[in-house]
């Protein structure tokens, strides 16, 4: 029997696929006074992100071919050029910023590169699938970006209504990459979903892929920190170690303070997405991601340099 939706495109609002500027130039390793941990907890997500968000736009890429909607593959469309821009902004960031402080940029970039770039490969680590499985493997991955979208989404919110990073004193460049970044993801939170729903819908692999996804995307986020953690001599020994509960308990903190989501908040807000009537839609406030959007500094410098440049030619 044919799947019948009522709507294939959730997202009601223009996408906007927006070019970004960052002045790296004497930005601070520890960006977010008196808690360091919590600097490197943010600041590891960029390697995740260089990584999963080239591997968001493959996926999607590989789906276009499968969407006769119009609107959702427009949408699909923007949400990869979004996704690109946040993955090179990342790169910039990492290359420009962190890689300055001596960094172990390989030994961080490894463990998402072995999970995108080997695992989740059409030829996951090599092996052939027989052709009656390529489209399941397809459906699964497209499932994956869904779930990762939600956390992103749910990040978003978080930084959008709790963290207040530049208004505390943090960084403002880095505030500004990250901000920007969680409005966008806010901004686009259906579309990877709707992808899923419209190419498969399959209720019981949405579940299997979260139950992966929760534990995996946590374990990411906490062995990062540890490692970027290890070479900073102003974080405790007993923060260095994904074994000592001071780590643990130094997290739930940064997360109670706002300034980064913790473990237990990972776990629960994987939740949402078990519900049989699950729509990313209600899960963040699109108003909220676009009042930030407005204003975010690299946004309007981006904009002013192009600007300046058509106004050379007129």
């Amino acid at each position: 029997m044919k799947r019948i939706l009522r709507k294939n495109s959730y997202t009601d609002w223009p996408l906007i696929a927006r070019k970004v500027t960052f002045d790296w130039h004497n930005v601070p390793l520890r960006w977010i006074p008196n808690n360091p941990l919590a600097s490197h907890g943010v600041n590891h997500f960029s390697f995740t992100l260089v990584r999963g968000e080239y591997f968001f736009c493959r996926m999607l890429n590989k789906a276009l071919p499968l969407i006769d909607d119009k609107k959702l593959k427009e949408d699909a469309q923007i949400f990869i050029r979004q996704e690109a821009m946040h993955s090179q902004a990342h790169k910039h960031s990492i290359d420009e910023y962190l890689k300055h402080y001596g960094v172990d940029i390989e030994s961080q970039y490894k463990r998402a590169s072995y999970i995108f770039d080997q695992l989740l490969l059409d030829q996951p680590l090599g092996i052939q699938l027989p052709a009656i499985f390529q489209r399941s493997w397809l459906n699964a991955r497209v499932a994956l970006v869904a779930a990762a979208e939600h956390f992103t989404s749910a990040i978003g919110q978080y930084v959008l209504t709790r963290s207040y990073w530049q208004e505390r004193g943090c960084d403002p460049t880095v505030s500004d990459l990250f901000t920007w970044h969680c409005a966008e993801e806010v901004e686009h939170r259906a579309v990877a979903y709707d992808v899923y729903q419209y190419i498969s819908g399959n209720y019981l692999l949405r579940a299997a892929v979260m139950a992966i996804t929760a534990p995996m995307f946590t374990y990411l986020m906490a062995a990062g920190t540890v490692h970027l953690a290890e070479s900073d001599d102003e974080v405790p020994s007993s923060q260095k170690s994904l074994l000592s509960w001071d780590f643990w308990k130094a997290w739930h903190l940064a997360d109670k303070n706002g300034y980064l989501p913790g473990p237990v908040w990972y776990l629960k807000t994987s939740l949402s997405f078990f519900k049989p009537n699950y729509h990313p839609l209600t899960e963040a406030s699109t108003e909220l991601a676009l009042k930030y959007l407005d204003r975010s500094a690299a946004v309007n410098r981006a904009a002013r340099e192009i600007n300046a440049v058509e106004g050379a030619y007129v």
